[in-house]
């Protein structure tokens, strides 16, 4: 009787059950995004970028969450983990041919295969079937709280990073204001000189630097009504545990050749701001200011 009532997947299958395929195949794919989310982490770390490391936390949590019901035999969720994937996969091989990359060939292809294993296989519909019936619902209010904590948490390294960003840009305005006082009202080349940046200074820095004063004297004139600067910071994550930052800083002026705008970019050496690049563009002159004049 028990041969009768097994299903047509399990008679032509009899070596080994289908639920046990369904359990190996869940964990590769498990092991595939672990490897691959690790991968992306360490990226993150060595570029220093620390807010899409923060946001690609989260998008982490999301996911094992999403697993551990898949897991335990939610089938709605298999099919929409399962359908989302057949799709990147196959936009992922559409732009792959597009880039001749090698990259997107390889995610496009897993991305299919993982979604097609998801949705049409036997085995992990067999594996979810027999998961539901021992589903422990107090292991899942644990799992589901760990996540909300990992969730919180990162919030809170989110609304750090904030706080600190928006001092950081309020000390970046305060040195550019200082910075373009010496540079195009004071023309002081001491004062600029020992607030480059090493890098910036090298190959020639000194020269580059006078004919940069040079060229702004004799093109922009006298400089008048500075406006406070607008600051734009970038955070950067440095090895060991050290949060550098750089600013991109805008400014507007009155010359004698019309209306600039004053840019710098500077960078965060842990104890004070320098100076690495400056230029200034030309803007529009108000047809009205022009008419008065």
């Amino acid at each position: 009787m028990a041969e009768e009532t097994r299903s047509l997947w399990e008679v032509y299958d009899s070596e080994v059950e289908l639920w046990r395929r369904g359990r190996v195949a869940l964990v590769v794919i498990a092991l595939f995004h672990f490897a691959l989310q690790g991968l992306v982490i360490a990226a993150f770390e060595i570029s220093g970028n620390v807010e899409r490391l923060v946001w690609f936390g989260i998008s982490v949590v999301f996911f094992w969450l999403l697993f551990y019901f898949v897991w335990i035999g939610v089938q709605w969720l298999r099919w929409v983990w399962g359908g989302w994937d057949l799709l990147s996969g196959f936009c992922f091989l559409i732009w792959a041919w597009r880039d001749e990359s090698g990259v997107e060939t390889v995610f496009g292809t897993a991305g299919l295969l993982i979604g097609f294993f998801l949705c049409f296989s036997p085995s992990i519909y067999f594996f979810a079937k027999r998961q539901r019936e021992t589903v422990r619902w107090t292991e899942s209010l644990l799992i589901a709280g760990a996540c909300l904590l990992s969730l919180l948490s990162i919030g809170a390294v989110i609304i750090g990073l904030s706080a600190f960003r928006e001092l950081q840009a309020q000390d970046a305005c305060v040195f550019a204001q200082e910075v373009n006082q010496r540079i195009y009202m004071d023309r002081d080349f001491d004062w600029v000189q020992r607030h480059v940046t090493p890098a910036s200074f090298q190959q020639n820095g000194r020269e580059r630097l006078r004919y940069f004063f040079e060229a702004n004297a004799k093109q922009l004139g006298q400089v008048s009504r500075i406006s406070p600067a607008r600051a734009q910071i970038r955070l950067q994550f440095k090895l060991p545990f050290n949060l550098r930052s750089d600013a991109l800083v805008h400014s507007t002026a009155e010359t004698n050749s019309g209306p600039v705008e004053l840019h710098e970019i500077l960078l965060d050496n842990g104890s004070t701001w320098q100076l690495d690049r400056m230029w200034w563009s030309y803007l529009p002159v108000d047809a009205k200011a022009a008419e008065q004049h």
